[in-house]
C-alpha cells in the first residue's frame, strides 16, 4: 500500500514519504522499534482496516522496488495496534479480490462499527460525493430508503466495506432506488437517455423526473454494481470503482437505460470529514436522518 496513518483513532490517510514520516513521528517510538531480528523498522496503521503495517524502503529500497510502500504484519504491534485477523483478510490493500455481494464479515465491532459511524455523522458528506458523482439530487424520502435498505443488506459488514470506501459501499449496498420525482436534470447524458428510451418520461421545470401524460407510470430506478478492486502489486495504490446503473422494467424484463462508471475518490471523502463540524455548508438534517435509521446500531 501506499498510504498510512499514526493512530487507529486517526481517518485520514498519508502518502507513505520518509521525510513526512520523521515529521509526524520525530522518529520517535513506538513508530520506530524492533521488529524480526532486532532490526530498526518503521510501523503504522492500515488506514483501511486499522491492522498494523511495516513500512518498507523507507531508507533503503528493496531491489526493483521504486517507492517505499506498507505491508500488514502477521502480529500486533506494540503500542501501534492489535491484529484484527479478519478485519486484515478482508482489506483489499492485504487481499485484494473481488467481493460477492452476499459476503459479509462475522463480527459487528472492530472497523464496522466505525463504518456505522461515519457513516451517519458524516452523511451528508457522503451526499454530496454522490450527487456530485452521479449529478442526481434525491429527496429525503429517498435518502431514507436508501439507509433503510442498507441496514437490511447489513452493508457494513460488507467484506469489500472499509474505513475509505464508506459513501460508494453505502450507495452500493442501497439496492435500487426510485428515481421518480428525483432532480435528475444535472446530468446531461442522463436525461438525454431517458427521454430518448422512455417515452413516457420527462423532465419538470424543477428538473424533477416526471411521467409526460397524466396517468401514466415509469418504473426508472437507480442502481450500483459491480463493485471491483484494481491492485497491481503490494507496493501500488488501489483503484476501486462500480457502475451506476438507471434501468426501467420493461414488459416483465430488466433493461438499462443510462450506464456510467463511478471511481471511488477516497482522499475526497477525507478532505471532507477534516472539515470543521460547524462548517456553514454542512446538512445537519441529513445526518440527523442517518441518526434516526441507524443510530441504534451505534
Amino acid at each position: 500500500m501506499d498510504e498510512y496513518k499514526l493512530y487507529v483513532e486517526d481517518t485520514i490517510g498519508k502518502l507513505i514519504d520518509k521525510d513526512q514520516f520523521e515529521a509526524d513521528t520525530l522518529r520517535r517510538e513506538p513508530w520506530y522499534q524492533n521488529g524480526s531480528g532486532e532490526k530498526l523498522s518503521q510501523f503504522a496503521v492500515c488506514p483501511a482496516c486499522d491492522n498494523p503495517i511495516q513500512l518498507v524502503g523507507l531508507y533503503q529500497l528493496p531491489e526493483n522496488v521504486n517507492n517505499p510502500y506498507g505491508k500488514h504484519t502477521t502480529s500486533g504491534i506494540r503500542d501501534i495496534a492489535p491484529l484484527n485477523t479478519e478485519a486484515r483478510d478482508n482489506c483489499p490493500y492485504f487481499k485484494p479480490r473481488q467481493h460477492q455481494k452476499s459476503d459479509r464479515k462475522a463480527r459487528s465491532d472492530g472497523v464496522p462499527q466505525k463504518i456505522i459511524k461515519l457513516l451517519v455523522e458524516q452523511f451528508d458528506r457522503v451526499v454530496y460525493i454522490l450527487e456530485k458523482q452521479t449529478q442526481v439530487v434525491l429527496s429525503p424520502r429517498a435518502l431514507r430508503g436508501m439507509l433503510e435498505r442498507y441496514r437490511g443488506e447489513q452493508g457494513y459488514l460488507y467484506t469489500g466495506a472499509t474505513l475509505r470506501n464508506v459513501p460508494w459501499i453505502f450507495a452500493y449496498m442501497s439496492d435500487a432506488t426510485p428515481l421518480f420525482a428525483q432532480k435528475v436534470n444535472g446530468n446531461d447524458e442522463l436525461t438525454k437517455a431517458v427521454l430518448t428510451h422512455v417515452p413516457k418520461a420527462k423532465i419538470d421545470s424543477n428538473g424533477r423526473l416526471d411521467t409526460a401524460t397524466k396517468g401514466a407510470f415509469i418504473d426508472l430506478k437507480m442502481s450500483f454494481i459491480r463493485h471491483r478492486i484494481i491492485k497491481d502489486s503490494e507496493a501500488s495504490g488501489l483503484i476501486e470503482n462500480m457502475v451506476f446503473v438507471v434501468s426501467q422494467s420493461l414488459k416483465g424484463e430488466l433493461v438499462d437505460v443510462y450506464k456510467d462508471v463511478i471511481t471511488f475518490e477516497s482522499r475526497w471523502f477525507e478532505r471532507l470529514i477534516q472539515m470543521p463540524v460547524d462548517h456553514p455548508y454542512r446538512r445537519m438534517d441529513r445526518v440527523e436522518l442517518a441518526r434516526e435509521v441507524l443510530g441504534d446500531l451505534l
